[in-house]
């Protein structure tokens, strides 16, 4: 390898290194707001109010007939 080629080879390794930490510093704002948009969705969660006690209870059934049976010929 001569120098004019040494000196290509350090000038892409020098771009490759830049997009390299253009890309990690993208992921990293990404992570960050992915990770702000977590807390702003936990923080809308805690201020739901609690459903109330009266509320938790089931219902009373409706009034069904009993079944009727056929009777069987013996």
């Amino acid at each position: 390898m001569n120098t004019t080629e040494w000196a290509v080879a350090q000038h892409r390794q020098a771009e490759l290194d830049a997009l390299t930490a253009q890309v990690a510093d993208h992921e990293a704002k990404k992570q960050r707001d992915l990770s702000a948009a977590c807390d702003d969705c936990a923080l809308d969660r805690d201020q739901v109010p609690e459903p109330e006690t009266g509320l938790t209870h089931r219902p009373t059934p409706r009034y069904r007939p009993a079944s009727r049976r056929r009777s069987r010929g013996r």
